[in-house]
């Protein structure tokens, strides 16, 4: 009867073959048990069988799971990322889309986030897109200094000093995020407490809930990295904002499917007041893609008068995308 038992360890040692020998300690007070059935005096056959059974069952259970200990005991555990020195640089690629027209993009922290408006001026004007383009730019992580690209090719960066008094650093912004509460109520709180409020003179007529979605945007856009938990609280607080758009299925322009989510409110026939900031979202991570301008009303391209082009409300006027946030060591490095 002892057949079925053996074929249990035969079974057991296949199962785990390249598992480390157990532990002497931890075998021994099961093996005893079974010496100690064995030697025992027997009261009839079935009795001691079942006995036996049931303590050879104990040894296999104590040897599987003295090796399992074992190996769980010798797994190294994965190193912490190295945190960020506040003097390493935040490099960020954007594309840029819109019509052929010239444009303006009103003051901007360490993103994408800010006003939009078109100007045509002695230009032409037309809903024709233009071609698209890609911006470059390094900002230093405590946000004491930033740089762009030499638009002439040769791989020069233009560094300028002093930080941006509107907008928090990328460093601050990444303990915002990572001290952000899972309510989005609370959320939302931290986020009002800890950024520095835009006194722009585009923004004093906007709703309180148009600037809480502006500071929200650029907590998404001067972050390094958002993870997934704290990208799905800032959903719901973008979309429980007074006001907040139904979320668009559009996509990006890199070709990624986005959600577009803005939030309605004051728009007036004058520059910048005449288009809404729209964040663009991954709509299963919710992770940040960019942001988009849509028209808030309609209007015409440099005013009526300039013979510009129509805009009806809802129409998209630019996109921005971003394609790459990397952290290096010096502006005009990439990767």
């Amino acid at each position: 009867m002892a057949e079925p038992a053996m074929d249990e360890m035969t079974a057991v040692r296949q199962l785990r073959a390249d598992a480390p020998v157990p532990d002497h300690a931890r075998l021994t007070p099961a093996r005893q048990r079974l010496l100690d059935e064995i030697g025992a005096p027997r009261r009839g056959y079935g009795g001691w069988q079942l006995r036996a059974l049931a303590v050879v069952a104990a040894v296999v259970a104590a040897a599987l799971l003295s090796t399992l200990t074992l190996r769980g005991d010798h797994t190294t555990p994965a190193k912490p990322a190295a945190p960020i020195g506040a003097h390493q640089w935040v490099y960020l690629e954007s594309r840029y889309d819109t019509w052929s027209c010239r444009t303006n993009l009103g003051p901007q922290g360490y993103g994408e986030a800010g006003a939009f408006y078109m100007n045509p001026g002695a230009e032409p004007c037309t809903r024709e897109p233009a071609r698209s383009t890609d911006d470059e730019a390094w900002t230093r992580y405590d946000g004491g200094k930033q740089a762009v690209g030499d638009a002439s090719g040769t791989g020069a960066v233009h560094k300028w000093g002093g930080p941006n008094s509107n907008y928090l650093s990328p460093q601050a912004t990444d303990a915002l995020v990572a001290d952000l509460p899972e309510d989005p109520d609370a959320a939302l709180r931290l986020i009002l407490e800890r950024s520095v409020p835009d006194r722009a003179t585009y923004k004093v007529r906007l709703t309180q809930a148009q600037r809480d979605f502006d500071e929200v945007v650029e907590v998404l856009s001067g972050a390094t990295d958002v993870p997934s938990d704290k990208a799905r609280t800032i959903h719901r607080v973008i979309t429980g904002l007074a006001g907040a758009t139904e979320p668009v299925d559009t996509t990006d322009g890199a070709g990624r499917k986005v959600l577009a989510i803005g939030v309605d409110g004051n728009f007036r026939d004058y520059a910048w007041e005449r288009n809404s900031m729209q964040v663009l979202l991954d709509p299963e991570t919710f992770a940040y893609r960019g942001v988009r301008w849509v028209a808030g009303m309609d209007y015409y391209a440099g005013g009526k008068a300039s013979g510009g082009p129509f805009v009806p409300k809802g129409t998209v006027v630019a996109t921005s995308t971003r394609l790459a946030t990397v952290v290096v060591d010096k502006a005009g490095e990439r990767d």
